[in-house]
């Protein structure tokens, strides 16, 4: 038989073969079968236990879709079938989980760079031989595919602006697949997307991807579940208490000179090498795999900070050492061991997450043969552009037995 069929619950049966199943075979690709693609999710949504290996075939599945429905070239249509199918090939263990922590101990690699340097074949992220492997770039090449145009396309850096939009705008295969897959998993139906109807009212314009006036209600549709699937699941106070707590286990094992290439593991080895540390990575480890988690004391929105407030917390976010030092201000004043109170900042982070979620500018065709952006065209779409998600913007939690005395200082001892 000619390639391969892989059953998918979300898009049914797909075939593969050719550049798609080399690319799929290769051992940096096998590996995004051990890493969750929603973290910490599974603690809260029992069902969340999907992988970047699932969602990077469903990415590659829509671009292929796509590709066909907009009427691209053979050449782009396989390049922009690669690079979805590619895009996330540099997450870590936890996918978002341990995001800052590149930021501040990884300089050199955040998931997006990471990801660059093994397209590129400047990094081997596999520990050991694999019998008879191929490296991607290797594979890439023998289906006269340049390495280079994969990595910049990913990174938003392609000449061709449309295919860039395709894989990373307002509107693209990665946002589609993912929405509905983790209201899939999750259960939570507030990511249903009209798929079909996005997908056949999408089309090329003066090399721009726009939207024709007829798929308006479709794009609102992504938009409304894109919002309510952040506020309701990814930003799910419960879920960032649980990667809090895993964050601040591995902030420690690095600060004692452990798990430096924590980034090439997949998530089952992250707990194990965390579990078999003494003392506060074990600890908090066990904590989580029996899910007796931190609880929620505060849960402080945007209008109950001042603008000093808000300021002395987005300094925390962006210096590591900074928030370090505001929980152990916090443990110390209310009687807890370090590491037993975190802070954790919702909009930043999100940002730094996805800085889509922002974006509603694609261009709409209008009948009267007018471009305009969405924004322009439907109310709907300048409400979510302005709407802060998630409700919280910054959450501090600790052992249950300390929450009632974290509720009545924490102002005081952050902000004096």
């Amino acid at each position: 038989m000619d390639g391969k069929i892989i059953h998918d619950p979300l898009h049914g049966s797909m075939k593969v073969k050719g550049l798609i199943l080399d690319l799929i075979k290769t051992p940096e690709f096998q590996r995004l079968r051990g890493i969750r693609q929603l973290g910490m999710a599974y603690l809260v949504f029992p069902g969340a236990n999907h992988s970047r290996f699932e969602h990077s075939l469903g990415t590659y599945y829509v671009a292929k879709r796509l590709g066909e429905e907009i009427g691209l070239n053979e050449e782009e249509k396989l390049l922009l079938q690669a690079s979805a199918l590619l895009h996330d090939i540099g997450h870590g263990p936890f996918s978002h989980t341990f995001e800052q922590i590149y930021q501040h101990y990884v300089k050199e690699y955040d998931h997006m760079r990471l990801g660059q340097s093994i397209i590129l074949g400047n990094i081997d992220i596999i520990d050991g031989e694999v019998e008879s492997r191929k490296l991607i770039p290797e594979v890439l090449e023998e289906y006269g595919i340049k390495p280079q145009e994969v990595a910049a396309l990913l990174l938003g850096k392609y000449e061709k602006r449309y295919l860039g939009q395709m894989l990373h705008g307002d509107v693209d295969v990665d946002q589609l697949d993912y929405l509905m897959r983790d209201a899939h998993y999750t259960g939570v139906a507030h990511g249903i997307v009209d798929f079909e109807r996005i997908l056949k009212t999408l089309r090329i314009y003066n090399d721009e991807l726009v939207v024709d006036e007829k798929g308006i209600e479709a794009i609102e549709g992504m938009m409304v579940a894109r919002a309510l699937m952040y506020s309701r699941v990814y930003f799910h106070h419960t879920v960032k208490i649980a990667e809090g707590m895993l964050t601040r286990a591995l902030e420690f094992a690095l600060e004692e000179g452990h798990l430096w290439e924590f980034w090439k593991m997949n998530d089952c080895r992250v707990i194990i090498e965390l579990e078999d540390l003494e003392g506060y990575p074990s600890e908090i480890v066990k904590r989580v795999k029996y899910r007796d988690l931190f609880k929620a004391a505060v849960l402080a929105s945007a209008d109950e900070l001042s603008a000093e407030e808000k300021r002395e917390f987005l300094s925390a976010y962006r210096n590591v050492k900074k928030r370090q030092e505001l929980e152990r201000r916090l443990a110390d004043a209310v009687g807890a061991k370090e590491g037993e109170v975190i802070i954790e900042f919702s909009i930043a982070d999100l940002m730094l997450s996805e800085p889509r979620l922002k974006a509603t500018e694609i261009n709409v065709h209008l009948p009267t043969g007018e471009f305009q952006p969405l924004t322009k065209v439907t109310p709907l779409a300048n409400a979510l552009k302005r709407r802060q998600t998630p409700r919280w913007v910054v959450l501090v939690a600790s052992p249950s037995k300390y929450v009632e005395n974290v509720k009545k200082i924490w102002k005081k001892v952050i902000f004096g």
